[in-house]
């Protein structure tokens, strides 16, 4: 265990928030940068308390610097989700 922060991008998400859930439980400091877009979260999801959070967008490169101040680990699972299309209506080679 590490008295640094862990910074999380995208750490509202499906794999990002099992991340976060993780280091809480080891007993880690977390940061979690996310747009919490509705788009992709589909609402408000939920945040543990325990989480510092920045809400920003890691395209933003003045979010992104204020969200590593005094980080020691970077998890980057941030993403752009989704084809545009229903997953049964992409193309297929």
């Amino acid at each position: 265990m590490s008295d640094g922060i862990l910074l999380v991008t995208g750490g509202a998400g499906f794999i990002g928030g099992a991340i976060v859930q993780a280091a809480l439980e080891e007993g880690r400091r977390v940061r979690v940068l996310d747009s919490l877009r509705a788009d992709v979260h589909g609402g408000d999801p939920e945040i543990d308390p325990r989480v510092e959070l920045v809400r920003g967008d890691v395209t933003d490169p003045d979010a992104v610097a204020g969200a590593l101040d005094g980080v020691d680990v970077v998890c980057h699972q941030a993403a752009k989700v989704g084809l545009g299309v229903d997953f049964l209506d992409a193309p297929t080679t």
